[in-house]
């Protein structure tokens, strides 16, 4: 379980990153609109509860491929059900904030929880290319790429990320 504590806001960075700002691909179909769905409509819409929320595939994917890493790095399949577990449990909470930051009625009450917030829509609405942590800023602060509005120039496409134009 401290393997997920410590290394889940890494990977939450770098998926955020680098797979989720991923360009799209150019040729029209089925993988386009994953990636649309995955993240890309998200940016263009972050009020759209409908993009909020992973894609099944994804997380099916997600979850098949962490067990896998687990169990090697386990050197057993048994045994990995407990960081998979444990996984389970982080990836709830993250899309439980994920949508706590989306949501206009929710007031943080911690100064933990108005940062997350506030970095996060920030990557939103101000430049999408900092602050890619959603359920805390480890990584971004170990990355150095945890900036204010004041430190970083508004970003014409925070709505357009990757190339994504709306149809």
């Amino acid at each position: 379980m401290l393997l997920v504590i410590l290394f889940a806001p890494f990977y939450e960075w770098y998926a955020h990153k680098f797979i989720l700002h991923k360009e799209l691909t150019i040729k029209d179909g089925w993988f386009r609109e994953f990636q649309i769905k995955l993240h890309h409509g998200h940016h263009a819409k972050p009020e759209d509860i409908n993009l909020q929320f992973a894609p099944p595939l994804a997380i099916i994917t997600l979850f098949i491929q962490t067990y896998l890493f687990y169990s090697l790095l386990c050197l057993s399949f048994k045994t990995a059900l407990v960081p998979i577990f444990s996984t389970f449990l982080y990836y709830l909470l993250y899309e439980w904030i994920h949508l706590a930051h989306h949501s206009t009625q929710y007031i943080p009450i911690t100064k933990i929880g108005k940062s997350l917030k506030e970095a996060h829509m920030q990557h939103h609405f101000h430049n999408e290319n900092y602050n890619w942590g959603i359920t805390n800023l480890m990584a971004d602060y170990f990355f150095k790429s945890l900036k204010s509005s004041k430190e970083v120039n508004k970003s014409p496409t925070t709505k357009k990320i990757a190339g994504y134009i709306e149809d």
